[in-house]
């Protein structure tokens, strides 16, 4: 009985190690280097809804039923807010026209356009898409894509002179595939990306933390279980926004 008593005083003497550290070192030794103030749907609609003009061409890449849910009605850290998308898709739907990229389109949807983002031929294929857009917008489609490199090939080549290409990717999160998981990426890897295949811009790229310590299981659909501990799942949730500009 003494024995596991002291066990358990020294598990809580740990704890209280562990915690009291994060506690001195609160904003870090220093300053973060990087920008981790980003809500980045938030920003994503700011870009959206300031580029003047009307009728102007949307790209939705990894577009799913094409409500654009996400960019429109989440106000942080997957917080839905019905009223807030049916105002901002009543804004949209008076600035933009939508297209959808994806590998199938729901119900034949002439909207989506059906094709690979990550295949060499996408453009030569549909060459009525090239500089075409004004605006191209991915969220959480990188880090699925085995070729994320010739993805961003392809949008630069449908992105018109000044277009924006706007970019929300995890940075860390558990692993689910969806349908394949390959990647994660730094603010700095989004644009270099893009940088490799043309004269680009960097607009906006930082983190969004809003959702860092969320215990975040996965339900198993997507192998997406991962280990508990006495913190609970994964705890770590970091994602990244990025725009850039085609020049």
């Amino acid at each position: 009985m003494r024995a596991e008593m002291l066990k358990m005083r020294a598990r809580i003497r740990r704890t209280r190690v562990i915690v009291d550290r994060e506690r001195r070192l609160g904003a870090v030794e220093g300053e973060v280097a990087y920008d981790v103030t980003a809500r980045k749907e938030e920003v994503a609609r700011r870009f959206v809804f300031s580029i003047p003009g009307s009728n102007l061409k949307f790209l939705d890449v990894g577009a799913r039923d094409g409500q654009l849910d996400y960019l429109l009605g989440i106000r942080e850290n997957l917080d839905f807010d019905q009223r807030l998308y049916d105002d901002n898709i009543a804004r949209f739907r008076s600035k933009y026209d939508y297209w959808g990229l994806d590998l199938e389109s729901a119900a034949g949807d002439e909207r989506v356009i059906v094709g690979d983002v990550t295949a060499e031929t996408l453009v030569d294929d549909h060459p009525e898409y090239s500089e075409f857009f004004d605006v191209a917008y991915s969220n959480n489609v990188f880090e699925h894509l085995k070729r994320p490199w010739t993805a961003a090939d392809n949008i630069l080549k449908m992105l018109k002179p000044g277009g924006i290409c706007i970019t929300i990717v995890p940075f860390s999160l558990r692993y689910h595939e969806s349908p394949a998981d390959h990647f994660r990426y730094t603010h700095t890897g989004v644009s270099a990306l893009f940088e490799a295949y043309g004269e680009v811009k960097t607009l906006y790229s930082a983190y969004d933390i809003t959702g860092r310590r969320n215990d975040w299981q996965g339900t198993g659909a997507h192998r997406d279980f991962c280990p508990v501990d006495r913190f609970g799942a994964w705890r770590e949730n970091w994602f990244v926004i990025n725009v850039i500009e085609k020049v």
